[in-house]
């Protein structure tokens, strides 16, 4: 349910407008001189993630090359380095 209320009751009455976007999902509208300024929503609650399952992936697909944790070489860098 929309409800549209102007600014001044918004100002006086805004913990019970949003009581009423958390308790029964109202949509609030909030209006300054007839014109709408703002739309108070309630959020949605997230979805209950489902617990992951171990080792699906285990061994397929997946490659580390021998020399992985080699120092990468000058070109890479850009410019000659010098130690």
């Amino acid at each position: 349910m929309t409800k549209t209320v102007s600014i001044s009751e918004a100002q006086t009455q805004l913990h019970g407008l949003l009581a009423r976007a958390r308790d029964n999902g109202d949509e609030i509208i909030i209006e300054e001189n007839g014109r709408p300024l703002a739309k108070i929503t309630p959020i949605e609650k997230p979805a209950v993630q489902k617990q992951r399952v171990l080792g699906l992936g285990r061994g397929e697909g997946y490659f580390m090359s021998d020399d992985f944790d080699d120092e990468l070489p000058d070109e890479f860098w850009g410019f000659d380095k010098e130690l």
